[in-house]
């Protein structure tokens, strides 16, 4: 295979290395939520040969998730807790039965749930209906969004502001149309295996899933709930970066557990 091949000459190049080394891509990124100040996450995605890591940290959480494109195979890795949970095909084909029992046992419990719960809840599905309903409609073409040349797009839902989305040409940004696509495998894997969870808070993933089959990348991305800034999402960087190959291994001293030990 070619990229075998690429894999072995770049290896053979880096040969002062003793772990196998190949050129791939850094993304780091950032989300937040204006509703909650402890809402936010920074995201550092490393992408080589089919294969992504995702590292995340913010106050809730600390840890990444390791994505396989040719086997669809997915792990968690917890920092906190020192847990690994690896989701093969078929866990994930349970995961997502399970998940659909789950989310509907949501709907039922959140009418006797508390204030805060309930608003909670109610902030994630208009989030969730802001990110995904709706046909956006080109605004200005070849601005500049966070040093990125892009095309601004807007969403309204209901007459109000829902979504506003810079995109710009991958290959511009310094993203590998390999790369771009094992983000992709990833991105229609979750909305495939947390389908149920979505329909359920009102979103529909149908254009969503054929947006991002083009060739483009969304850098900057604006959330509105009833008008107002509820939430957002940017890409700070791209940039080549030599890759480890042991950077898509779990680490050997956490502590392995199984499908039925997440969905406790």
């Amino acid at each position: 295979m070619i990229n075998s091949i690429k894999k072995i000459l770049l290896i053979l190049v880096l040969g002062f290395s003793s772990a196998p080394l190949w050129a791939g891509t850094e993304v780091k990124a950032f989300i937040e939520s204006y509703a909650y100040k402890d809402a936010w996450i920074n995201l550092q995605a490393d992408i080589s040969d089919g294969q992504l890591k995702i590292r995340f940290e913010g106050p809730w959480c600390l840890g990444s998730l390791i994505y396989d494109r040719e086997s669809s195979q997915m792990t968690f890795v917890d920092d906190i807790m020192k847990t690994v949970i690896t989701l093969t095909r078929q866990n994930q084909a349970e995961l997502k039965l399970l998940g659909s029992i789950a989310s509907g046992k949501l709907i039922e419990g959140i009418a006797g749930a508390t204030p805060s719960a309930k608003k909670t809840y109610n902030m994630v599905k208009v989030n969730a209906q802001a990110f995904f309903n709706g046909t956006p409609a080109l605004k200005k073409v070849s601005v500049s969004k966070g040093g990125f040349t892009c095309d601004d797009y807007q969403t309204d839902l209901d007459g109000k502001k829902a979504r506003e989305v810079w995109i710009t040409a991958p290959d511009s940004a310094g993203l590998s149309g390999e790369d771009l696509n094992t983000i992709r495998g990833l991105v229609h894997l979750v909305l495939d295996l947390c389908e149920n969870e979505i329909s359920h808070l009102g979103a529909d993933t149908t254009s969503f899933q054929q947006n991002i089959s083009s060739s483009t990348l969304p850098v900057y991305v604006d959330l509105y709930a009833g008008g107002k800034h509820s939430s957002r999402f940017e890409i700070l960087s791209i940039h080549t970066k030599v890759v480890d190959a042991g950077s898509f291994t779990p680490p050997a001293n956490y502590k392995n557990l199984g499908l039925l030990d997440l969905v406790k």
